[in-house]
């Protein structure tokens, strides 16, 4: 029965769609960074996270 079933359900290919996936969501991530990057957004965060830092380091 085990042959059988083995037969039919095999996770062979399971790995290789995973790390498919992994490497697409990275993709994705490194895209979404570079846009934000690219159009100044991130200089705008930051400054204001350290903004916020020395505001809150003044008290």
């Amino acid at each position: 029965m085990r042959r059988i079933r083995s037969m039919f359900v095999s996770e062979s290919g399971q790995t290789t769609a995973e790390y498919a996936l992994v490497l697409l969501v990275a993709g994705l991530v490194v895209g979404v960074l570079a846009a934000f990057v690219k159009s100044g957004a991130m200089t705008d965060v930051f400054q204001q996270i350290i903004s916020g830092l020395i505001d809150s380091a003044q008290g």
